[in-house]
């Protein structure tokens, strides 16, 4: 670990002491530590950064071996082991996972330290997982909101999702649209300029590179009875393809982009 600043440190270090529960791992012995960088020049002589980290901390780490020191309110554990040993050896692991669950169950209090075998980070609006195979279970993720499948270049509406092992998945969940009533682009493979709202009218100019395929999703008050879609020089396009749908309020359009602009013009 070699933060960028010293100011780093001082975050972690004041975390603890407010509770916080650390976990440090390696031997601070590869040739990245000595190089020249703020914990080693301008009046600093620190062997590695982890030194400033432990000074801010007030604790003396060990040299070998694994070791839990109490700071403030917090803990913190210093695992003296390269992190590679955990795959490197059979098991290599069940020490560490012993360290983190007895820091997470007991110094944290923070409940029982479950298991899965999935990522899930949500973004905004945006749902962002990956089930992994050869993990604790083989079960599938399933996301049972209304979502944009980014990955598919239909952009469907799923009212639920599933995620099998060995899968990922980038979603758009409409359930977290900020302003449901404002008619906008949800997803799109172009760049959108100029947009207008009007009180029956939403238009954009759309530009993407040539010879590349435009799906948009894009959130109305009410389904079209106009779609108009235009090129640079005011001649109307003839190959878009649409689908409204009712349930989620948005509607489906595809053309070829262009990197001058196409103007489009929806009308409900």
């Amino acid at each position: 670990m070699k933060p960028m600043s010293p100011d780093s440190h001082q975050f972690l270090a004041d975390w603890v002491r407010k509770g916080g529960v650390l976990i440090y791992c390696g031997l601070d012995d590869d040739p990245y530590q000595t190089v020249m960088e703020w914990w080693n020049t301008k009046g600093k002589n620190y062997k590695a950064p982890s030194e400033h980290l432990f000074e801010l901390l007030k604790i003396k780490a060990p040299a070998s071996g694994d070791q839990r020191l109490t700071v403030g309110k917090g803990a913190v554990y210093i695992i003296r082991q390269h992190p590679k040993a955990f795959v490197m050896e059979a098991k290599g692991a069940t020490r560490f996972m012993e360290l983190v669950k007895q820091a997470y169950e007991t110094d944290a209090k923070a409940g029982k330290l479950l298991y899965k075998n999935s990522f899930f980070l949500k973004r905004g609006p945006y749902d962002i997982i990956s089930v992994m195979d050869e993990s604790v279970s083989n079960e599938p993720l399933i996301v049972g909101e209304p979502v944009i499948d980014l990955f598919d270049p239909q952009l469907p509406v799923l009212t639920t999702k599933t995620i099998s092992p060995g899968e990922q998945a980038l979603l758009f969940n409409l359930g977290r649209v900020k302003n449901k009533k404002q008619p906008q682009v949800l997803a799109a493979a172009s760049r959108v300029y100029e947009e207008s709202v009007k009180s029956n009218e939403y238009s954009f100019v759309s530009k993407s590179p040539v010879n590349t395929t435009n799906s948009m999703r894009i959130l109305l008050p009410k389904a079209p009875t106009e779609t108009t879609l235009t090129d640079d020089k005011g001649a109307k396009l003839s190959d878009v393809k649409t689908s409204w749908d009712a349930a989620s309020h948005t509607y489906f359009l595809s053309f070829e982009n262009s990197p001058e602009g196409t103007r489009v013009v929806l009308k409900w």
